[in-house]
């Protein structure tokens, strides 16, 4: 695997298919998908991923995180929260954010693997979703906030 992380200024959109993995509502994606820095995760000369980061303050959240069936499980992911790492102590910050459904177990054992803790829960946060989301026979309702200190 050849993975690299390309700076996507304009043309966001084209990406909406791998957004759409980690957050099923294009609604929602649509509401953030112009904020923050957008890299396309690429292996060689294809798209396999995407990355959004958003600076938060005293901290740079992980707004987006998937990477395509094919590409899971082989450390990608991992390369991922290291670069946004890198990228978030150039920004000045020590520390990344992360959230996600209760459902997605997953991404909830993946983010403690890289080392993440549980931070917060948003009771209530997928409520408000035009679609309810199903993963592994649970619905999704909270969101399970997770920090990484730098």
């Amino acid at each position: 695997m050849d993975i690299t992380f390309e700076l996507v200024p304009e043309d966001r959109r084209r990406l909406l298919p791998l957004l759409l993995l980690a957050d099923e509502s294009e609604a929602v994606v649509g509401s953030y998908i112009d904020r923050g820095t957008l890299f396309a995760i690429r292996d060689g000369d294809v798209d396999i991923g995407v990355l959004l980061l958003i600076h938060e303050g005293d901290a740079v959240e992980v707004k987006n995180l998937a990477l395509a069936e094919g590409s899971r499980g082989q450390g990608v992911g991992t390369l991922a929260i290291s670069f946004a790492a890198k990228c978030a102590r150039e920004a000045g910050v020590d520390r990344l954010r992360v959230g996600t459904a209760n459902s997605s177990l997953d991404a909830i054992r993946f983010y403690q693997k890289v080392g993440f803790r549980m931070s917060d829960v948003k009771r209530g946060f997928f409520d408000a979703y035009p679609e309810p989301i199903w993963e592994d026979g649970l619905r999704a309702r909270d969101m399970i906030m997770f920090e990484l200190a730098l």
